[in-house]
């Protein structure tokens, strides 16, 4: 079976946001009308007053777990019901795979259980060793009889509910399910039906137990919990054997009880990840896709994943590896689509600094989360920070300064981001920024400024010519683009009928042998073919690092991993603000085609210039030693206007684990860095 994965796609710096959202359930609750603002210590657990109302601390303790984190691994599993093979339901089970045997705890009886799922009902398949199985016509908890223990996600933790499946006895009494906690503990379940069969020293049964039984189960049917388990009286005292531990009264006792959609996250991602029978950190059960049903929105160490018995067909997910520390992961309706979006943040480290960035996802009209908005909002070193607070609401990001601490104008020396809107400096031209949401994406609506603090002057030297421009590879133009999937995206995003691509090539990017039509238009690469996701679907990224279309210089294609398909190379410059003044930054990335999703697998910095002033690097594709694609080869390459003395932005070291690669510096000490092809991305090799 094809699962679903792929990695982040066009993404810089990880990140750190601060929301407080509803983590399952409904709709989320807007944040308090008075959060707290970012630290004036070094401690981020204190705070120094009010931010603006629904204003949200940049830095500060993360969100807490809801109670509800489960492994996606359990004793038991719930396997669909197969079209071809349906439940019969009169207590044989020829038709049921292999039975799992209880073992937890201890009674003179035996145990082993199936369970099987459809849209309507839950199914319960069970062989009893019991030689004195007793009995009566009452059917109550003081005889023999097995039960099912479920729990569903809730607000404060697992709901639990005890189903009790009551085996009859041949001619004398009926099989029966009734309630065995909560309020309507003993009531029978309207509409369940249990049928059982005897068997040497015991019997067998099968039982259908409507899904409406449980109200949760309208709209969540994955993160579950569950055990069965036999209470069997027997002489001398009898006992309780079951599948698993905990009961209707400890729910955060019970071990997980899969479905399709989580076992299928688990054999095509976690068991090879090694993380099986872990945790989660985050886990959410919200709708972000299709219809009322809710997904399970997980983080497993660096791994994002998204799965739902609606989402893709219930049978496959999709998963992301962030590349970074997660320490907020939330949902609410951001975008005013009435489905929940995904506030994300995320940190890494750098040589010289820790980064947090705040983006939000959503799932607009496709399978994928689209990264709608991302914005860096903190820098720390030690005790040394700069943040930003930030106001999510419907439709509307406000992004604002906040005080410095321990940096100003003139001690600041981190390099701005290069890959998405880098922090707003309380020194710098903009105390504030307002983002409003465009039906794709959250585009700058408004700003307020502020008179920015001068940096102290720096010396001026050196006048060495700039390189020539890093050459690229030429490629058939593209075909007039007047497909029918073209059409269907420029309906999809938006896109207005005047508004031609910038780039257009015909290029085998795909496992297909046949060539896929690749265009650029706006900020968005979008890729199709007969041959690609079926030749009914497209593709495509928003290349977010860029503030526009005229920032992209060119897109190539060249087969740079060696599997006889291209992968795209991008070139263009990011504008980035910094305490200097407009940094405009030179980038090159590439991009490949993985399972129907275009995934960046390598970005450089390839020059810096402010002013008069620039650094340019050297960046040339080089032939694999393996004799198949392409290895990236930087070196330094030359300076003019800046010096070791005056240049303004801290070294930075290749092979970190930024998500872009830094420029090398002529006076930084490394005359070279090579990057090599290898498990779908380039990495440092030298």
């Amino acid at each position: 079976m094809r699962r679903s994965n792929s990695p982040s796609v066009g993404w810089g710096v990880p990140a750190t946001l601060l929301v407080t959202l509803a983590a399952c359930g409904g709709p989320a609750k807007e944040p308090a009308a008075h959060a707290t603002r970012p630290p004036a210590s070094a401690d981020p657990g204190k705070t120094d007053g009010p931010l603006p109302d629904g204003a949200l601390p940049s830095l500060g303790s993360p969100a807490g777990p809801s109670g509800n984190e489960v492994a996606m691994t359990g004793p038991l599993r719930l396997f669909p019901v197969e079209k071809d093979s349906p439940v019969k339901l009169d207590g044989v089970l020829k038709e049921w795979h292999a039975r799992s045997p209880a073992r937890h705890g201890s009674a003179p009886a035996t145990l082993s259980v199936a369970l099987q799922y459809d849209d309507a009902k839950l199914y319960v398949a069970a062989e009893v060793g019991d030689a004195a199985f007793v009995r009566s016509a009452k059917a109550g908890e003081d005889e023999d009889f097995a039960e099912l223990v479920l729990a569903f996600p809730g607000p404060g933790g697992p709901i639990s509910y005890g189903i009790g499946l009551f085996a009859g006895k041949a001619g004398e009494t009926a099989g029966a399910v009734k309630m065995t906690a909560g309020a309507r503990r003993g009531q029978e379940v309207a509409g369940a039906k249990l049928v059982e069969a005897p068997t040497a020293g015991g019997y067998t049964f099968e039982a259908a137990i409507p899904w409406s039984t449980f109200p949760e189960a309208r709209t969540l049917r994955v993160g579950l919990r569950g055990v069965v388990r036999y209470h069997d009286v027997g002489k001398g005292g009898g006992g309780v054997v079951a599948t698993g531990p905990g009961d209707a009264t400890k729910p955060a006792e019970l071990p997980a009880l899969p479905t399709d959609a989580e076992h299928a996250v688990v054999e095509g991602l976690l068991q090879p990840k090694g993380l099986a029978g872990d945790k989660p950190r985050y886990d959410l059960f919200v709708d972000v896709f299709g219809d009322a049903m809710k997904e399970r929105v997980s983080v497993f160490g660096r791994y994002f994943v998204v799965c739902g018995p609606g989402y893709r067909g219930g049978k496959q997910f999709f998963y992301r590896d962030l590349g970074a520390e997660v320490v907020r992961l939330e949902a609410r309706d951001v975008t005013g689509r009435d489905k929940q979006d995904l506030v994300v943040e995320r940190r890494f480290t750098t040589p010289t600094s820790t980064r947090q960035i705040l983006e939000v996802w959503a799932l607009l009209g496709g399978e994928e989360p689209v990264t709608v908005f991302s914005q860096e909002v903190a820098v720390a070193s030690g005790p040394k920070r700069v943040v930003s607070s930030v106001r999510v609401g419907s439709k509307e990001i406000e992004v604002r300064t906040e005080p410095a601490v321990g940096w100003d104008a003139a001690t600041f020396r981190e390099a701005p981001s290069a890959d998405v809107e880098p922090i707003l400096l309380p020194w710098g031209a903009v105390k504030s920024r307002t983002y409003r949401f465009d039906g794709g994406r959250f585009t700058k609506a408004s700003e307020v400024a502020q008179a920015p603090t001068a940096p102290p002057p720096s010396a001026k030297s050196s006048s060495d010519p700039l390189p020539r421009d890093v050459p690229t590879p030429t490629v058939k133009p593209g075909a007039p683009t007047s497909e029918q999937l073209f059409a269907q995206y420029r309906r999809d995003q938006s896109v207005a009928d005047g508004v031609r691509p910038k780039v257009e090539l015909t290029v085998n990017v795909a496992e297909d042998p046949r060539p896929e039509r690749v265009v650029l238009i706006g900020r968005d690469l979008v890729v199709w073919g007969p041959g690609f996701r079926g030749g009914s679907g497209y593709s495509f990224v928003t290349l977010s690092q860029f503030e526009s279309e005229a920032d992209i210089q060119d897109v190539t294609a060249r087969d740079m991993s060696g599997d006889g398909t291209a992968e795209l190379v991008v070139r263009g410059t990011r504008r980035v603000a910094s305490n200097e003044g407009k940094v405009e930054v030179g980038a090159l990335f590439v991009y490949e085609l993985k399972e129907g999703r275009i995934t960046r697998i390598f970005g450089v910095e390839t020059s810096r210039e402010l002013g008069a002033s620039r650094v340019q690097g050297l960046v040339q594709f080089v032939p694999a030693k393996s004799g198949k694609g392409f290895d990236v080869d930087v070196r330094p390459g030359v300076a003019k206007g800046w010096t070791e003395k005056t240049y303004p932005f801290a070294k930075e070291q290749p092979g970190a684990g930024a998500p872009v690669e830094p420029l090398l510096l002529p006076w930084g000490g490394i005359r070279e860095a090579r990057y090599a092809y290898a498990n779908g991305a380039f990495t440092l090799v030298k």
